[in-house]
């Protein structure tokens, strides 16, 4: 019997990485007697695929949460033996987000999930204030109103596996643990302080199936 593959969910990066976000998640109404409707951003694997199974918990972000610049190796600390490139699985819960993956900062929208290829340079901080994202993208709040950035956001993380923190000014994919070097001035590698006006000339949106660069 054949193994059906995998199905594709939302947009997958040219280093490897995914962001999943409205349309491009499976939209399900499950059952006939319960109203509920099912979102679902994953679809599992049935091939070989990474499983979650290191830390998770999560994070409030506000504008002057700024992760620096980094990778996630297998081991805790630098010179485990046998350390390899893991998989980071990050949803937007609440909030307007700011990633930068491989160089690019990306404006994420609330309810999405990014999943991060093994190697990818990484950082977060949240979306400054004010930054209108109906006027980019045309996606709106549940309430209706325009969708505008609070300067704050939750983030839920997951690591494939156990991992620690390895900071980098590198912004290109790694091949291999050997590939990393390390940085120890944290602030050189953060995304930078921006207003909303800045925000829309270095950043890409995404909307469902889309990226949105603002003319």
């Amino acid at each position: 019997m054949s193994i059906p593959s995998t199905p594709h969910y939302g947009i997958v990066l040219p280093d490897g990485s995914q962001i999943v976000h409205g349309a491009g998640a499976k939209v399900k109404d499950p059952f006939t007697d319960i109203p509920v409707t099912l979102h679902e951003l994953s679809p599992g694997s049935v091939e070989s695929g990474p499983a979650f199974k290191g830390q998770s918990g999560f994070i409030q972000f506000d504008t002057s949460t700024r992760l620096p610049r980094h990778v996630h190796i297998s081991g805790s600390t630098d010179g485990d033996e046998g350390q390899h490139l893991i998989h980071e699985r990050i949803f937007v819960v609440g909030g307007v987000a700011l990633v930068e993956l491989s160089g690019q900062i990306y404006v994420i929208p609330p309810m999405s999930l990014v999943t991060i290829a093994p190697g990818v340079p990484h950082t977060w901080t949240a979306c400054p204030e004010g930054v209108n994202i109906t006027e980019i993208t045309g996606l709106r709040a549940k309430s209706g109103e325009n969708l505008v950035s609070s300067g704050k956001f939750l983030m839920l993380y997951e690591y494939e596996e156990i991992t620690g923190f390895f900071p980098t000014a590198q912004s290109k994919r790694l091949n291999s643990v050997r590939d990393y070097v390390r940085c120890d001035d944290l602030e050189s590698i953060r995304i930078p302080q921006m207003n909303a006006g800045q925000v829309l000339q270095r950043c890409h949106f995404v909307k469902d199936m889309e990226i949105i660069v603002p003319k």
